[in-house]
């Protein structure tokens, strides 16, 4: 370390604080002469005077000390081991528990001599290693070198050894993850590479949701390994009850089976599967034999009821449309052959109605009783006047007899449901729709969707808008003839998406209703054991503004847990949130408890876990990987128990040197503390030596 002085004025000015110093002494004791001093101590007496002076003359200077400080940083080694279950899946896992671990703590201890030396596990994430217990259900390589790149750049690392199996099932190819590193990559090769008797049910594919009643697909992969010429029986059960059975040959070492299944969603709820392969002589392991799975079954499919004037094309469009979506039943009538029943549909689709013949006077009272949304699709037996009557927000004052052709023009300030760019664009060209020559006035609250485009002009008025009035919402189609459109989207795109998008979008928002619930509590219904359950609530008073001064109490039970659990929710800005950690597979209740005022208010509720089995799909170690991973990045592969070749390897390079860092660093002098006891040195010198003399 080396130091220099920095001012900021002239080096003569150094000369000016000499002088200062000079005059102060030299007035002081030639006005003392008086005290009769000997001739030496003046001289003593104003020297240290002089010397005091000079430093506080100097120090108002501000001048500062700059030191350059060197730093010699030790090369990083970075150990990153694999902690999961994969590991000891293959037939030397006693050595990995036991003789492993001790090597590889004296491999650490041997280096750190010379390096920085630094162990970290991964699987589901890369951190510092608590402990290596070989039991994480997931593997994640890439996260390896993201994690260094987030705790150690800049930073002089020396290299990096990686012991793994070389199996991953999360984040992308480690070799790719590995491209920008600017350090050798060492690799343990752990695991065992050659293939073993095992099957394998790799993945089964299925909906989340489906509906009561419904027969749903699963399919269901199986990989065999080595077990050519056996026999094995695929079963898919619930709760113990066996649904689908199947015997599966395997002729090949290696061979893959598809199995498709169909199950009947026959109960409502959240059901869980079990798809399991029964295990084959010498089968090693078991543990990747089966896997549940979760479906939920809705008993909440939407009804919608068509009524009609009279029979026409389009409603034969628009229930053709809502029967390829499993989330709508739908049922059509003639009005005059309709019952009158409307409790059990979700949404009434009006086509020409009311018309001369069909008033609706003693329906439409119906419909607000039942708050009942519609969709009103006008047309040449529509009866203008009494639509009007109905006060949907609407209104259409013909000018004659008269209808005019009207093309779609979307608007870009509605905002009620989302519709892409390029669906947009492609309404511009479907056919026009045949709407009444009129006047139309909207009411303020009215949300119109798509414009009348008549010839070349893009007129204001309505050709599909919607209103909301209290918890019901209404629809106008203010022309008729949207059969065409169904043809026009299969005659340009191949298919009818865009129109049954269109027309799902439509009777999603009109059937959507209102969650008027003061307290409401929501979490994911289904999630794995290593995910969290997270918990979100909202409480509300009586005006339905949100407040969350009461504590809400959340409880959760299961039948596998002795007593069930109880916690607290945490408050957010103007609601609840809990995260209450991660659980052992099963299914769990909840219930959460909160009083506002005299009210009490309860929600009740359930989710499942699932097991996680991931690690057990492939025990083949990848060696290959981590060969091209270390060969890539300028490192080597070693097998596990080669410590000393390693140790060699690392030693021996050239590249790998301490780094020195130089650095400087600027002080004050008058901070530094030497310099004030050196000044009270010398004027506590002087004072007590005049003093001494029998002077003040």
């Amino acid at each position: 370390m080396n130091f220099n002085i920095l001012f900021d004025y002239p080096f003569w000015f150094i000369l000016l604080c000499l002088l200062c110093g000079l005059i102060y002494a030299g007035i002081l004791y030639y006005r003392n002469r008086r005290d009769g001093f000997p001739l030496w101590q003046q001289w003593v007496f104003g020297g240290l005077r002089f010397i005091a002076v000079s430093i506080i003359a100097f120090l108002l200077l501000g001048p500062l000390v700059q030191r350059t400080v060197d730093t010699v940083e030790e090369p990083l080694l970075i150990f990153a081991q694999d902690n999961s279950q994969s590991v000891l899946m293959g037939p030397d896992s006693t050595y990995y528990t036991d003789e492993y671990l001790q090597d590889l703590f004296g491999f650490m201890d041997n280096l750190s001599t010379d390096f920085d030396t630094r162990l970290y596990t991964f699987g589901e994430e890369f951190k510092p290693a608590d402990s290596l217990g070989f039991q994480e259900r997931l593997t994640n390589i890439s996260d390896i070198f993201s994690g260094i790149e987030a705790r150690y750049s800049n930073r002089n690392i020396g290299a990096v050894v990686l012991a793994s199996d070389g199996i991953y099932n999360r984040g992308i190819n480690p070799v790719v993850a590995s491209a920008a590193a600017n350090y050798p990559v060492y690799t343990i090769a752990m695991g065992d590479t050659v293939p073993r008797r095992d099957l394998i049910l790799s993945r089964v594919n299925h909906n989340r949701i489906t509906y009561l009643d419904n027969i749903f697909p699963v399919e269901v992969h199986v990989e065999a390994l080595r077990s050519q010429g056996l026999t094995s029986r695929l079963a898919v059960s619930r709760d113990g009850e066996e649904l689908f059975s199947e015997n599966l040959a395997f002729e090949t070492p290696q061979q893959f089976k598809t199995i498709m299944v169909e199950l009947e969603a026959d109960q409502p709820g959240m059901q869980r599967y079990r798809a399991e392969v029964s295990p084959v002589d010498g089968e090693v392991n078991l543990e990747n034999n089966h896997q549940d799975f979760y479906i939920e079954v809705i008993d909440g499919r939407q009804k919608v009821l068509i009524l009609g004037n009279a029979p026409h094309p389009d409603i034969g469009a628009i229930k053709k449309s809502l029967e390829d979506n499993d989330s709508y039943e739908v049922e059509s009538y003639l009005f005059n052959e309709f019952d009158g029943n409307l409790e059990a549909y979700s949404l009434a689709v009006l086509h020409q109605l009311p018309s001369n013949r069909h008033n609706l006077r003693g329906f439409i009272p119906r419909l607000l009783e039942h708050d009942l949304p519609a969709l009103f699709i006008i047309g040449q037996q529509t009866n203008l006047s009494t639509f009007n009557d109905l006060g949907l927000g609407l209104s259409i004052r013909p000018r004659s007899d008269e209808f005019a052709e009207a093309q779609a023009e979307f608007n870009p300030s509605f905002t009620l449901f989302s519709f892409s760019d390029r669906k947009t664009a492609l309404l511009s060209n479907l056919p026009p729709l045949f709407a009444p020559f009129a006047r139309y006035e909207t009411a303020a609250a009215a949300n119109t969707m798509i414009y009348q485009k008549i010839g070349n002009v893009v007129t204001e008025q309505p050709l599909i808008m919607f209103s909301e009035s209290g918890l019901r919402n209404t629809g106008v189609i203010t022309g008729e003839g949207i059969w065409r459109w169904r043809l026009a989207t299969y005659q340009r795109e191949g298919d009818h998406a865009l129109f049954d998008e269109l027309v799902s979008r439509k009777v999603q928002f009109l059937a959507l209703r209102e969650d008027r619930s003061r307290f409401r509590v929501n979490t994911e219904g289904f999630i794995f054991e290593n995910d969290p359950a997270v918990f979100e609530a909202e409480l509300y008073n009586r005006s339905f503004e949100l407040v969350n001064d009461p504590e809400v109490e959340l409880t959760i039970t299961s039948e596998e847990q002795d007593a069930p659990l109880e916690y607290m929710m945490g408050r957010t800005s103007n609601a609840y949130r809990l995260n209450a950690g991660t659980f052992s597979p099963g299914e769990y209740t909840y219930e959460a408890r909160t009083n506002l005022g005299t009210e009490e208010f309860v929600e009740t509720g359930k989710f499942n876990v699932s097991p996680l089995n991931v690690e057990g799909l492939s025990t083949i170690a990848d060696h290959n990987l981590l060969f091209r991973l270390s060969n890539n990045t300028g490192g080597e592969m070693f097998a596990p128990g080669n410590w000393d070749e390693l140790a060699d390897a690392i030693m021996a390079r050239e590249d790998i040197k301490p780094v020195l860092y130089s650095r400087k660093e600027f002080d004050e002098i008058i901070n530094l503390r030497g310099i004030f006891f050196f000044l009270l040195l010398l004027l506590s010198a002087e004072w007590f030596m005049r003093k001494r003399a029998g002077s003040y």
